[in-house]
């Protein structure tokens, strides 16, 4: 069997040929090219879709984040409320039944 049979016969001929039946280097080109538009295409519409629901968790973070910054801010106001001298003194005085000492009571030590 002589070289061109032999590669008819294993068909690495018959598919080349095939090939550059079909489609030129130009085709082959505009084959790649328009893969690549629609791989990048497609590749945009990913990142577009991922950005936005980044945007959306990022937007509801904020909106927790100012919902705890209030609600600290309310915190602070209640723990100034009961830490109140007044209100420390008022309890002293009901329920632990303690009283404020006169002055004649009260001792000074120098040392």
């Amino acid at each position: 069997m002589n070289a061109a049979a032999r590669l008819v016969h294993q068909g690495v001929l018959s598919r080349h040929l095939v090939l550059a039946h079909f489609l030129n280097r130009r085709q082959i080109a505009v084959l790649v090219l328009a893969l690549g538009v629609l791989l990048s295409a497609v590749s945009i519409i990913y990142v577009t879709h991922v950005t936005r629901i980044l945007h959306a968790a990022y937007q509801r973070n904020l909106s927790e984040q100012d919902h705890l910054h209030v609600q600290r801010g309310q915190l602070l106001l209640e723990r100034s409320t009961w830490m109140m001298q007044a209100r420390i003194q008022q309890i002293a005085e009901n329920k632990l039944g303690m009283i404020i000492p006169d002055h004649k009571s009260v001792v000074i030590i120098h040392e």
